[in-house]
């Protein structure tokens, strides 16, 4: 909409697809990390850093001692504006419109925020990837099913571990300008939490381990 850009990937991303993004990942321990009420009362901030890569949501929340300081992976939807700006090796943005999500990315990637960036190979794993059509899965894929899809999909993760995944049960954890937003309904949760549970190798009060 704005016209051609001598650099459309503003500050010399790097762009990955999907065989990329698994030799980033592979032989690494990673933890996703929920935004929780859960996660922001946890005191596991130290233990989550110390995994291999930490994975973080839309407008995740950082208070290091309950949520640990890093961020190595930030899965977006691209119609957020949140944490755009916050520096991290990889940033995976989700859409389900192609166009919309190249506007998006057009718009709202930050100069020299990431060293490598998504491309379309990547752009909505649940569906484009696991072919996951309306008639398997009705619900819009949340961006974090789509990350965790995508990561036990790839299958080269010794240690894949979730944590404070409560399906919003206790709450949402965000930073203050994402707060006000609703908890949407057009996600199946539900479903979600079964296909996680279904595959888990572990469960307890924090840590759903699905490696």
């Amino acid at each position: 909409m704005r016209g051609p850009v001598a650099d459309p990937t503003v500050g010399g991303v790097r762009w990955i697809g999907l065989g990329e993004f698994r030799n980033l990942v592979a032989g690494k321990s990673i933890c996703l990390i929920a935004n929780s009420g859960r996660v922001g009362e946890s005191g596991m901030g130290a233990e989550i850093d110390g995994y291999d890569l930490v994975v973080r949501f839309n407008s995740y929340k950082i208070d290091p001692r309950h949520t640990g300081s890093r961020t190595d992976i930030h899965a977006t939807i691209h119609k957020h504006g949140f944490n755009w700006d916050k520096p991290v090796t990889t940033r995976l943005v989700f859409g389900g419109v192609t166009g919309d999500w190249k506007h998006s990315l057009r718009n709202r990637l930050v100069p020299g925020a990431q060293q490598y960036l998504g491309d379309e190979s990547l752009r909505w794993p649940v569906r484009n990837i696991g072919r996951l059509g309306n008639d398997v899965w009705s619900g819009i894929p949340t961006t974090g099913f789509n990350m965790l899809w995508l990561l036990d999909f790839l299958d080269v993760s010794p240690k894949l571990d979730l944590i404070g995944f409560d399906f919003y049960e206790s709450g949402a954890y965000r930073v203050p300008e994402a707060m006000k937003l609703a908890i949407t309904s057009v996600h199946e949760y539900t479903s979600e939490k079964a296909w996680v549970m279904e595959r888990a190798q572990s469960v307890t009060d924090m840590r759903i381990s699905l490696r």
